[in-house]
């Protein structure tokens, strides 16, 4: 018991110190279907090419770890920008099956240009998801 108390703490040390996150949401835990995402995101960086723009990326994978497949998945990341007054919707993943225990995965990108802001502000992100035949739901993207 101690010795995995010490892992744990080790690890997550490790995971604090280290300055890095995975972001891992899980969605959807209904009739055997778990519906789960590994998303990284960046914001403020310049926009290649575009003088006073910026770019905001997020990339990522999502995968069913349920026991049964998920039928016709569609992942939607939604960009909300206060600062510019727009919400900015990217369907990223369209009618996909998704087979159980996360054999397949599937990996998705998106982005969104805005012009720069001072100062800098930042942009709200959300990860959609949709089976078909059941009720959407959203997971931020912290």
């Amino acid at each position: 018991m101690v010795i995995g108390l010490t892992i744990v703490g080790v690890i997550i040390a490790g995971i604090v110190l280290g300055g890095f996150s995975l972001y891992n949401l899980v969605e959807q835990k209904e009739s055997g279907v778990h519906i789960a995402y590994d998303v990284v995101s960046t914001q403020g960086a310049p926009a290649e090419n575009l003088t006073g723009m910026e770019s905001v990326k997020v990339h990522g994978t999502v995968c069913n770890t349920g026991d049964k497949e998920a039928k016709n998945v569609t992942v939607t990341v939604i960009f909300t920008d206060t600062a510019h007054d727009k919400v900015v919707r990217k369907t990223v993943v369209k009618g996909v099956d998704l087979l159980p225990d996360g054999t397949v995965s599937v990996e998705f990108d998106a982005e969104y240009l805005r012009e720069l802001t001072i100062p800098k502000t930042k942009v709200d992100l959300k990860v959609h998801s949709r089976l078909a035949g059941r009720e959407e739901k959203e997971r931020e993207i912290v």
